[in-house]
């Protein structure tokens, strides 16, 4: 999308916003973030149009030194650091397209799910979970285009706790403990974070930005004050300790979107002809010798047609937690018995796909606020200063999708002392305040559930937060399978949600946790309460009761969008791992995988910040090996 579109778009926001019409300037930024979905890079005759993001000083060769698959966060820092050997040239291939402005804007996080940077990948049918969903099917959001899922993310930056990494050294992957991969947080972070600028736990000489959102709600400092009067300390949950309450880290920078694209490659790409990006082009195999077992190369689709191109030293695999796994098994790489059911060749037999971690949150724990004027877009929605203030970086529209503080907690059920195996994340507004557009579609939510319990609050002048449950170390274990062999049909998807029942009373004791806080002495001047509307397949349970909560979770629980552990990193004598500590698939040469994929526990964090630390991880191991 050209810029004078933009400007036009914008204008056209800026005019109703002055004219005060609130229906029509809402509808039109739900309307936003579809925009992207018809700009594919092809004209009305489906005749190619180049795309300004591909760089036009370098022409096509028939070979690379390395070529990487997927530019999410872990694909875009590998292909920075790799390019910087002017002697190595590198392809990184991407299956979606380039970012727009209109996608850049936080607060309209809730609606790119249904933008064409999601794949939307839909989850087979569960039996203990989803049941609020179309079909007892949850959607499972991951970002297609340069970027990867930073184009559709919350933005938040969590590292983590150092034991998670502990425990990773402690399986056997040697190099990986948190003093050894601390120093990879701090070369890619360039921080401003007022109150921590002299952090030792921060870098600031990096690519990617990590600020406080520009804007706070009053609300919001309610919540984190609230937090801190029934005992949770005010923390930097990227620094010492990663228990207690903040306010959330973003990767925005002066309140717009970073992406990893944005970071990493725009702006180097100018100034290095010996990187090549091509968007809208999906690879569809990995090309490996089935004598020597030796990756050579790729082919991928674009512009409706097939192309082979070889990489004379390393093919490596960034496509993410759902794509790498399934551009492997498509490749040969995969439990014997699936592969063979499906008639694809065995190349070699590993346990593809088969220990997914997801995390999920709660999405049900509304409350109703006696007043108004309190949440981030009550009576600012439709002014003009708004749009104003955006283009100088601060407003409620740098804000991520509303969510603006985090509590982390360790219940009683955490293995581990000092690591949290809960969050609470605050966000000013309900499911309702996107008119039922962004999160109750991107979810699938049940329209009869949302009318019945939700729709409801879209005329009650009363404000309203959200309190989402996140379960930051579930026990239960989904997989991924080929559907078949065709290469553009999606995955089967087995989250297995809530099957150990641990993770549902995990999950119940943040509930409570909440509900505490929102009676805080600090909370009480609003007067608070749980949305007494019952969902109506738990309404033999009085709300007020454990299992009605119980039935709560198991029914609006969904991802927390960081599915894991796909490509297992683990030594040879580990049942489920593919790929070794340096991250080359076991009995493959020349073929890695690089990316949240290879994570082998669950995380205290978000999976962007360990993406893109694996990419700078992975680009050092590969230096080592083409360099010594």
């Amino acid at each position: 999308m050209g810029l004078s579109m933009k400007l036009c778009l914008f204008a056209v926001v800026i005019v109703l916003a002055f004219i005060g019409s609130g229906d029509a300037f809402f509808f039109l930024l739900k309307s936003l973030a579809h925009i992207g979905r018809y700009d594919t890079g092809y004209d009305d005759q489906y005749n190619y149009v180049q795309p300004t993001y591909d760089n036009p000083q370098v022409k096509e060769v028939p070979e690379y030194d390395f070529i990487i698959v997927g530019a999410g966060p872990a694909g875009c820092v590998l292909a920075n650091r790799l390019s910087e050997n002017a002697r190595w040239k590198v392809l990184l291939l991407e299956a979606g397209p380039g970012e727009n402005e209109l996608s850049n804007i936080p607060i309209l996080t809730t609606f790119l799910q249904n933008s064409q940077y999601n794949w939307a990948d839909v989850a087979e049918a569960q039996n203990d979970s989803c049941w609020g969903m179309i079909d007892q099917r949850c959607s499972i959001p991951h970002g297609k285009g340069l970027g990867g899922s930073t184009l559709i993310n919350y933005m938040v930056y969590s590292r983590g706790n150092p034991a998670d990494y502990d425990r990773w050294a402690s399986m056997g992957n040697p190099g990986w403990s948190y003093n050894d991969v601390h120093p990879y947080f701090l070369k890619t972070e360039r921080a401003s974070l007022r109150g921590l600028e002299n952090s030792s736990h921060h870098g600031f000489g990096g690519e990617l930005s990590v600020e406080f959102p520009p804007f706070r709600t009053e609300l919001a400092r309610t919540f984190v004050k609230g937090a801190r009067e029934i005992g949770h300390k005010k923390i930097d949950y990227n620094g010492k300790c990663q228990v207690g309450v903040s306010y959330v880290q973003t990767n925005t920078i002066n309140g717009m979107r970073q992406t990893a694209y944005r970071a990493f490659i725009e702006p180097i790409l100018a100034n290095r002809p010996n990187l090549h990006v091509k968007a809208y082009s999906r690879v569809t195999k990995i090309l490996i010798n089935p004598n020597t077992k030796t990756a050579y190369g790729v082919t991928y689709t674009k512009n409706f047609r097939n192309f082979d191109i070889h990489a004379r030293k390393e093919v490596i695999v960034t496509a993410g937690a759902i794509n790498s796994p399934q551009l492997l098994m498509l490749s040969g790489i995969g439990s014997e018995d699936v592969l063979q059911h499906i008639k694809v060749p065995v190349v070699q037999n590993l346990p593809v796909g088969q220990n997914m971690i997801d995390s999920i949150v709660f999405n049900g724990l509304t409350f109703v606020l006696n007043e108004t004027g309190r949440a981030l877009l009550t009576d600012s929605r439709f002014q003009l200063n708004s749009i104003a203030d955006y283009f100088k970086g601060q407003g409620p529209l740098t804000v991520p999708g509303g969510v603006e503080a985090v509590d982390f907690l360790q219940t009683s059920r955490a293995d581990q002392p000092g690591v949290p195996n809960v969050a609470i994340i605050f966000s000013t507004g309900s499911l309702v305040s996107d008119g039922g557009l962004g999160l109750r579609s991107g979810k699938r939510i049940k329209t009869s559930l949302y009318n019945k319990v939700y729709k409801p609050l879209e005329t009650l002048p009363n404000d309203q937060w959200t309190a989402t449950v996140a379960l930051l170390h579930p026990k239960s274990r989904g997989y991924i399978n080929l559907r078949n062999a065709n290469p553009f049909n999606s995955p089967k998807i087995h989250t297995n949600y809530l099957t150990v029942e641990d993770d549902v009373e995990t999950m119940l004791e943040g509930i409570k946790e909440a509900v505490r806080i929102s009676k805080s002495p600090s909370m009480k001047q609003y007067d608070a309460r749980v949305l007494g509307i019952p969902l109506p397949n738990c309404k033999q349970y009085p709300i007020t009761d454990d299992d009605y909560w119980r039935c709560a979770i198991r029914t609006l629980s969904s991802t927390a969008y960081q599915q894991l552990g796909t490509c297992r990193m683990g030594p040879l004598g580990d049942p489920k791992a593919v790929v070794s500590a340096d991250l080359e698939v076991h009995g493959v040469e020349n073929l890695r995988v690089a990316d949240v994929s290879v994570v082998p526990t669950s995380i205290s964090g978000q999976s962007a910040a360990i993406d893109y630390m694996v990419g700078e991880k992975a680009a050092d191991l590969i230096k080592q090996r083409w360099t010594s």
